[in-house]
């Protein structure tokens, strides 16, 4: 199977990739409405009780941060998309690859730092309302601090095969040069 140019395996990934960015997008906009009903109609339920607007902010503040994720892959997504396309159109090596390696790798850091962020405030969540058992709440914690940790790894991998890419053009513009 080819893997650069017109029907190739670049090509398909670049159809996958856009399928996903519309189905993440629907996510986004669907957990966004969602989060704002919940939170609407928490906030103006009769129920009000000692602490119940700290746990109201902090749903809200955790909702955030899940959503904010969602946006950060589409950007994410997006660089991925422009890489294939050009993979695609066989236009291998581009410093406008190097370009779009590094957003991927400084978005995956910022994905990394969200789901930290919302580990933070889940584990105060959970630590002043105990409604989760112990072993729910430790599989939870240390669900998010896998994906905090991988996303953090993901992004210093990208970043060093960055830089790897980067030699790659330098050491293709002197060959291209002495020829």
């Amino acid at each position: 199977m080819k893997i650069l140019g017109e029907k190739s395996l670049s090509s398909k990934v670049e159809k996958g990739l856009n399928i996903l960015f519309f189905v993440i997008t629907l996510l986004d906009i669907i957990v966004l409405g969602v989060a704002g009903i919940t939170l609407f109609s928490e906030f103006n339920s009769s129920t009000m009780r000692d602490n119940y607007l700290f746990k109201i902010v902090l749903e809200a503040v955790i909702s955030f941060i899940f959503i904010a994720t969602g946006i950060v892959a589409l950007f994410i997504i997006y660089q991925f998309i422009k890489i294939f396309r050009n993979l695609k159109e066989s236009k291998l090596f581009e410093k406008k690859n190097t370009n779009y390696l590094n957003k991927v790798s400084n978005l995956s850091i910022i994905i990394g730092f969200l789901y930290f962020m919302c580990l933070v405030g889940i584990s105060i969540f959970l630590s002043n309302y105990n409604s989760l058992d112990l072993l729910t709440d430790f599989l939870i914690k240390i669900l998010i601090l896998v994906f905090s940790v991988a996303f953090f790894i993901f992004g210093i991998g990208i970043k060093i095969l960055n830089e790897v890419y980067k030699k790659a053009i330098e050491y293709k513009e002197e060959n291209d040069f002495t020829i």
